[in-house]
């Protein structure tokens, strides 16, 4: 009768030795399995980019974002923050663009590409400045930050990369955010002229002529301008403005008739 109890225990035992061998086998298994699924980052970026290239760009992120995940810190998970900073600008995702492409250049500070990356931001930053779902358009009442934020980039690209071949690209960039900007001011000064606060238009069209130099339409704001003058009862201010505007357009209609002798 004694024994059962020694038997009992043994089995006991026994059991729990079972149950010890077989959850390491399970994790064995586990273990086993998830290092057949794990693909090498080579193959992983390739299928990435044959996916991108096809344009099923869900695929591609996707692949992307593994390679990010199982292999970060290597050369091509760092490369992906690129890739998919340029299949989200395709898509138009100007803010998980722009969160890919500085992901990049703050893991690779030193990269050969940084010149290209800073294009693509100076691009997304004016792109995502156009509206209308059919008609593209600027709508100069709305957000101008995007065309500040791009002039800054284009600076800090200029002092950075001054022979770059991405330097004309990011040129004509600049030259048109310039141009939204004088625009936006050109509307904002022309509202209030129409709600004849001639103080306020004063002071646009004059910042505008002072900081736009190159816009286009300078002289129809030289004379909106001296009209507001006039509404506001500066008619000496207005006086002195027209002998500018006269003499600009002497020295315009001098400079396009020495052209045309040569």
């Amino acid at each position: 009768m004694k024994s059962f109890p020694s038997l009992n225990k043994t089995i006991k035992y026994y059991h729990i030795l079972v149950l010890l061998v077989f959850a390491g086998l399970l994790q064995s298994c586990t273990d086993t399995a998830t290092t057949k699924v794990r693909m090498p980052a080579t193959e992983l970026y390739q299928k990435a980019m044959v996916a991108f290239e096809d344009e099923f760009y869900l695929e591609a992120l996707k692949n992307f974002e593994i390679l990010i995940e199982e292999h970060s810190g290597t050369r091509l998970a760092t490369l992906s923050h690129l890739k998919m900073g340029d299949l989200y600008f395709l898509q138009n995702k100007w803010e998980e663009a722009e969160s890919s492409y500085r992901r990049f250049l703050l893991l690779n500070p030193r990269t050969h590409l940084t010149p290209y990356t800073l294009n693509r931001l100076i691009a997304l930053n004016y792109e995502r400045n156009i509206y209308g779902l059919f008609v593209k358009s600027r709508d100069y009442d709305r957000n101008m930050e995007p065309n500040r934020t791009l002039i800054r980039e284009y600076q800090r690209f200029y002092l950075l990369f001054p022979q770059s071949p991405y330097l004309e690209d990011v040129q004509a960039y600049q030259s048109r955010a310039l141009g939204d900007l004088a625009e936006h001011e050109l509307h904002v000064a022309n509202y209030y002229f129409e709600k004849k606060s001639y103080h306020s238009a004063i002071g646009r069209y004059l910042y505008l002529l002072k900081h736009y130099p190159s816009f286009p339409r300078t002289s129809q704001v030289a004379e909106r301008l001296i009209e507001a003058y006039r509404l506001n009862q500066q008619p000496e201010l207005a006086d002195e403005m027209q002998k500018v505007l006269e003499t600009l357009r002497e020295r315009k209609l001098l400079a396009q008739l020495t052209m045309s002798e040569e």
